[in-house]
């Protein structure tokens, strides 16, 4: 009996502590940063994964309607979108007080491609909701549209140039942000039947499929229009719209950085649109068109779904609290940047604070952290998760973090880059030139812009290449110099090809999107 007293201490020292969640994609590798840490750093092991399905599949697995309201196997869900008010009531009905916990905040932007814009700033192209509703209902058609005009005295647009207007399909949560934005701004132009993450759309209107294909042919259709969440834009190179707030004031995202985009959640509480209750239906909740002179006006935040009382899940519970405990402290939001997210401002982190004191827990060891400062003797203790503890793969992340940020800062990539720039906008004003000459006399010129765009056009790709050639060289020494260190080469992950986006009334089926499967809605 002693030695089986043994041996079943020894199997539940060593036995590992699972947990299992699924929902929305948008926070998706921050989870899995986050998950990777843990794995490395907890004693006694533990393993969590997270499925990144959507956010109205993590709903449906949350709620479990066909479940008798229990979860699909599943520890928590996650999504960008709060639970529905039907849904909210039915759980209660069954027993079953949820909890919403909000971790992180995005921004959703306008960009196009009109030529010699500044990507954001002074000069940017600025835009009403009224104007941009009409622009999206196809009412206002050409860039120099007197309404355009007139909020940009300065901007340079051939006559009746048409405005391609590019939107996402099937159940973009980006198409549920910005036509919710449109019409509370623009209530009068954009009706409540126009909101939703499917809408029907202008037939002379383009289709894009995903948040790839979005960029993809904004950043390649000269006088193009569409929407896509502002990191996304911004890392791709892309040219914003500064919107006009709810006090009047025009800013792109980049402009109103972290602090505008917070402001929003900070306003919504203030003003009770976001309960400060964390069992409180959220299901009106909307960060859109705040108030707030800095305040950036299209506005995502995420959540994790919760049931209040934890009891069933036993040593699970304790482990999903050191996780929500993780994903709100310092440390956890300074991870959210890199996966272009903004952490959430403190009137959020105190609702955040209020659902994990309200937690219904079963008897299990509560799991503490070991930081930077060393815990002599308790550090080594179970249940810790501990800095101090690593391993090599999270380790060499952080040195090819650390390396990507060495390639961004090399002088000759960036003067580059600036080149390329340069030349790409010079060729944009080329094409513009020969497409509004129309004279005999002008006919001579064509021709020597026309050379001119034919060197620029060959010239660019050249510098493009002398830059990716940078870039793998200073990749490969690395590697190099890291197999002399240790062995082991590092993995290359290549994208797939962009596919061309068509027009709505072409009627083409859908090649892939990354967003919306079934159910689920995605950023």
């Amino acid at each position: 009996l002693a030695a089986m007293a043994t041996h079943v201490q020894h199997l539940e020292k060593s036995k590992f502590t699972l947990l299992d969640g699924s929902g929305t994609t948008n926070p998706s590798r921050f989870f899995w940063e986050v998950i990777s840490l843990f794995e490395a750093r907890a004693k006694p092991p533990v393993k969590l994964t997270y499925r990144a399905v959507g956010s109205g599949t993590g709903q449906y697995e949350f709620i479990g309607t066909d479940n008798g309201f229990l979860p699909y196997s599943q520890d928590f869900g996650s999504g960008d979108i709060p639970i529905g008010a039907s849904d909210y009531k039915a759980l209660k009905d069954a027993g079953h007080e949820i909890i919403h916990y909000p971790f992180q905040m995005g921004a959703m932007s306008i960009f196009h491609n009109v030529p010699g814009m500044p990507k954001s700033g002074a000069g940017a192209l600025n835009l009403t909701a009224c104007v941009l509703a009409k622009i999206f209902k196809r009412e206002i058609k050409t860039w120099d549209h007197s309404e355009i005009k007139a909020l940009n005295p300065s901007l340079n647009a051939p006559a009746g140039q048409d405005i391609k207007v590019y939107h996402r399909v099937q159940g973009s949560s980006t198409t549920g942000g910005v036509t919710t934005y449109l019409h509370a701004a623009c209530p009068s132009v954009w009706t409540g039947e126009l909101v939703g993450s499917t809408i029907q759309w202008p037939a002379d209107t383009y289709e894009a499929y995903g948040s790839g294909e979005m960029s993809s042919k904004l950043s390649s259709i000269p006088y193009s229009i569409g929407y896509i969440d502002s990191g996304h834009g911004h890392a791709d190179g892309l040219t914003e719209i500064a919107l006009e707030n709810k006090a009047g004031t025009y800013r792109t995202s980049l402009e109103a950085g972290a602090t505008g985009i917070a402001a929003a959640a900070t306003e919504a509480i203030a003003a009770s649109v976001m309960p400060t209750s964390p069992l409180a239906d959220f299901s009106t909740v909307s960060l859109h068109n705040m108030g707030g002179a800095d305040t950036w006006p299209i506005v995502a935040i995420s959540y994790v779904y919760l049931r209040k009382n934890l009891t069933s899940l036993g040593d699970r519970a304790c482990l999903l609290k050191a996780f929500l405990e993780y994903i709100i402290s310092d440390e956890g939001q300074a991870l959210l940047p890199a996966y272009d997210a903004v952490g959430v401002p403190n009137e959020v982190k105190s609702i955040a604070n209020t659902a994990l004191n309200s937690l219904v827990m079963p008897a299990c060891t509560a799991w503490s952290f070991e930081g930077s400062s060393t815990m002599a003797g308790t550090g080594q203790s179970d249940h810790v998760i501990s800095l101090k503890r690593r391993d090599y793969a999270e380790y060499d992340r952080g040195q090819l973090k650390a390396r990507t940020v060495e390639y961004k800062e090399n002088a000759k990539i960036q003067a580059l880059e600036a080149t390329i720039a340069q030349l790409t906008q010079q060729l944009a004003e080329l094409k513009q030139k020969e497409s509004s000459h129309e004279t005999t006399e002008d006919k001579g010129k064509d021709n020597n812009n026309a050379l001119g765009v034919a060197a620029i056009a060959m010239a660019t790709p050249a510098l493009a290449v002398s830059v990716a050639a940078m870039l793998v060289t200073l990749r490969i020494m690395n590697m190099a110099s890291a197999a002399r260190a240790g062995g082991g080469a590092g993995a290359q992950m290549i994208g797939s090809p962009q596919v061309a986006g068509t027009p709505v009334s072409a009627g083409v089926p859908p090649l892939d999107d990354d967003t919306a499967k079934g159910s689920a809605q995605e950023i």
